[in-house]
């Protein structure tokens, strides 16, 4: 995984001012680097990749560059819940460095929404800002193909049941999602109920393809969550199929 973060001339007079820290831990780092040195040396070589199995009996792939865990967790927890908003401008560069693991199909960005309560009590929303990342170093277009129209609980208050039904009608989808392939971005995979969820509503809608690109996936997969590792089975004759042979 790349250590490098693309820093123009601002970037470098803002880090007089606001020096930037490495994405695991406290330690200040030039502008053009995500990571210090003890860090880089830890990152992995290949990123996180997981299938999504759906309720329809299609697919979803996930790739994610890192693992939620360790101090790469804290910066998670501060960019979801902290209001530190900036960190998506380098955090979604290595996701955004993912894109070229995928077969060159016309893909759009699009996003895991907030509810309007939650955008209003955020301020922002935190896979809004993570797409358009995504989008920016790939010259792709961002549109916001899925609303969030049921109030939830808080996932991670659940089980992984709980999480299923909890979701189950929380998300419409938009008429312009037919025919796309769609790279879908969220910031944390962990059982994969909303992820499975909105890629179910987006193939509803008449999504070509959906593949999933996310900052970070938990360590280990629940039993009977349906997130499984790439590689592990699966069919090979759907455009789906096509993503899996390329990951």
């Amino acid at each position: 995984m790349k250590n490098e973060f693309p820093a123009n001339c601002w970037d470098w007079l803002r880090a007089l001012f606001f020096p930037p820290k490495c994405l695991c831990c406290e330690e200040r780092v030039p502008p053009d680097r995500l990571f210090c040195p003890l860090c880089a040396g830890k990152l992995p070589e290949e990123p996180n990749r997981r299938i999504l199995r759906l309720n329809n009996g299609r697919e979803a792939p996930v790739l994610a560059p890192f693992t939620y865990e360790g101090g790469y967790r804290e910066t998670m927890l501060l960019y979801k819940f902290g209001g530190y908003r900036v960190i998506a401008l380098r955090l979604g560069v290595p996701m955004a460095g993912l894109v070229k693991e995928l077969p060159k199909w016309d893909w759009v960005v699009s996003y895991v929404p907030l509810s309007p309560e939650g955008l209003k009590d955020r301020g922002y929303d935190q896979s809004e800002l993570l797409a358009w990342q995504v989008a920016r170093h790939n010259g792709l277009e961002v549109l916001r193909l899925l609303e969030k129209v049921k109030k939830t609980k808080v996932q991670h208050d659940l089980g992984l049941e709980e999480r299923k039904k909890n979701l189950l009608g929380a998300y419409r989808a938009s008429e312009l999602a037919r025919g796309r392939d769609i790279l879908l971005v969220d910031d944390i995979v962990t059982s994969g109920s909303t992820l499975k969820e909105c890629a179910s509503v987006l193939y509803g809608a008449g999504a070509r393809s959906v593949c999933c690109l996310c900052a970070a996936v938990s360590k280990a997969e629940r039993p009977g969550s349906g997130v499984e590792q790439a590689g592990t089975g699966g069919s090979e004759e759907t455009e789906t199929g096509e993503i899996l042979r390329w990951l």
